[in-house]
């Protein structure tokens, strides 16, 4: 040992400095170093900048993910697909857990914003470390917000239920760019795929107001041939924006219901986008092969913005023509660590398992 050292100093190295590049904080540091530059003030520049969409030779799964509201950040997902791809995971023992986080404190370090926390980033992104062959799967994430306002959740913290209300009105977005950007980027992926000779198969995935967008996506790309083989949507709503307009007439009337409340008693009255059917517009797409959805009913906190005043809760709904799975015994963060839940993270291991084989 005495003189492997030795030979190490004599070569210009330490053990300690060996090690230290070889450091989870290390590898993190230097690809961030490398895309930090491509950020830029509209998300939707840093998206197209950051995310490659491009396979290489042992590329077998594209996975298209779409973030719930307020809950994308650019350089995060791209962070970590890059270095899915390419680090040695012989050298980690806990690599589910500790990478995110890392990526997480690195990209504040520099960006000196709180970051946006992400339901897909913390669940099924982190549990594709999990496996021996995860550097074929190639990751892209895209916003679901159709309302920019919404994609700063921190904003709205000091608006009024009305102020609220005409920002969303004034804001609706027929042709989303994170669908756009999406779009064209698995145009790109699957022309260089072509000329590559692969044929990766396409996983589409979702969380939230995500679920739209995961639907609105496959229908556009119907225009290209392509089928999906798995969608796996994670508590699917509407549209933020709709699912808002749910809410708010909720959210005024809930100082009188808080009145009857108090001498009445039994559970206390809160509003909340509510599990029901969207038959028109949370449904399975005809050129998707398999769609596993899951959703909770005990969600209270919502997105966890404003205080009592703004606070709701976001119960996911069903998806029409998928296999639906009712995730029970979750709390009143449920929207969020639904996304965690040992349950549903099964069986993303399971059908991500069989497509890797």
């Amino acid at each position: 040992m005495k003189t492997c050292g030795l030979l190490l100093f004599l070569l210009g190295f330490s053990p300690s400095l060996v090690k230290a590049e070889d450091s989870l904080s290390h590898i993190v540091q230097k690809k961030l170093s490398k895309m930090r530059h491509l950020v830029r003030y509209d998300r939707h520049q840093s998206n197209k900048l950051l995310n490659k969409c491009s396979p290489d030779k042992n590329s077998k799964n594209l996975i298209i993910a779409f973030e719930g509201t307020g809950a994308y950040e650019p350089l995060v997902p791209a962070l970590m697909n890059e270095i899915n791809k390419t680090i040695d995971k012989t050298k980690f023992q806990n690599l589910e857990n500790d990478l995110l986080p890392e990526v997480r404190k690195q990209v504040q370090a520099i960006t000196r914003d709180e970051l946006k926390w992400s339901g897909l980033m913390s669940g099924p992104m982190s549990e594709l470390l999990k496996f021996k062959d995860s550097h074929t799967i190639d990751w892209y994430s895209f916003p679901s917000e159709e309302v920019e306002q919404l994609a700063g959740l921190e904003k709205f913290q000091d608006l009024s239920i009305t102020q609220l209300y005409d920002n969303i009105s004034d804001s609706i977005d027929s042709n989303p760019k994170g669908i756009q950007n999406a779009y064209s980027c698995i145009y790109r992926y699957l022309s260089k795929a072509k000329v590559l000779k692969i044929d990766p198969t396409i996983v589409l995935i979702s969380h939230s107001s995500g679920g739209r967008s995961l639907i609105k996506f496959a229908e556009k790309i119907k225009s290209l041939n392509v089928t999906a083989k798995l969608a796996f949507t994670i508590d699917p709503v509407v549209e933020a924006h709709h699912a808002l307009e749910e809410v708010i007439p909720q959210k005024i009337g809930e100082p009188a219901r808080y009145l009857r409340w108090r001498f009445t008693g039994g559970d206390y009255p809160y509003s909340a986008v509510w599990h029901r059917d969207h038959p028109s517009k949370l449904y399975s797409p005809s050129n998707v092969d398999q769609h596993f959805s899951f959703f909770q009913t005990t969600d209270r906190l919502g997105l966890k913005i404003g205080g009592d005043a703004l606070r709701f809760g976001i119960h996911g709904s069903n998806i029409e023509g998928a296999e639906n799975k009712h995730i029970k015994g979750l709390g009143y963060d449920a929207h969020g660590a639904i996304c965690y839940n040992e349950k549903v993270l099964e069986a993303f291991n399971r059908l991500i398992l069989d497509l890797l084989k």
